[in-house]
């Protein structure tokens, strides 16, 4: 099985994911890296140690500016769009610097199990 953790943050938002509050996440996209519907994996804390087993739901490949404040509150951290968009375009930036609103990301909701 697949084990993965978030590229920042990871165990204070590996805590919304076990207290229900984040069902989605966000990341660049990569044609050879898209999460597939129905797929189990091991969502771990930064020790390694597996937090719990999380099945993707839903896949949304989009440009970054089509994400909804709809879709967006469904990650659980912010409090409104204009947040979300400021810290994901940092941590984005932080990984490309060629990041920018027209930039490919893949949108996954979870299900814990």
């Amino acid at each position: 099985m697949k084990t993965w953790k978030f590229g920042i943050n990871n165990d204070y938002l590996v805590k919304l994911v076990l207290l229900g509050k984040k069902r989605a996440t966000t990341s660049l996209y990569s044609e050879e890296d898209v999460p597939i519907v129905d797929e189990e994996s091991a969502l771990t804390y930064s020790n390694g140690e597996i937090a719990c087993i999380t099945k993707t739901s839903r896949v949304i490949v989009t440009e970054f500016k089509n994400i909804t404040w709809t879709l967006a509150k469904l990650e659980g951290e912010n409090n409104s769009i204009d947040e979300w968009k400021e810290e994901h375009i940092e941590f984005f930036k932080s990984i490309d610097k060629n990041f920018n609103e027209n930039t490919k990301v893949v949108f996954e909701l979870l299900e814990v199990l």
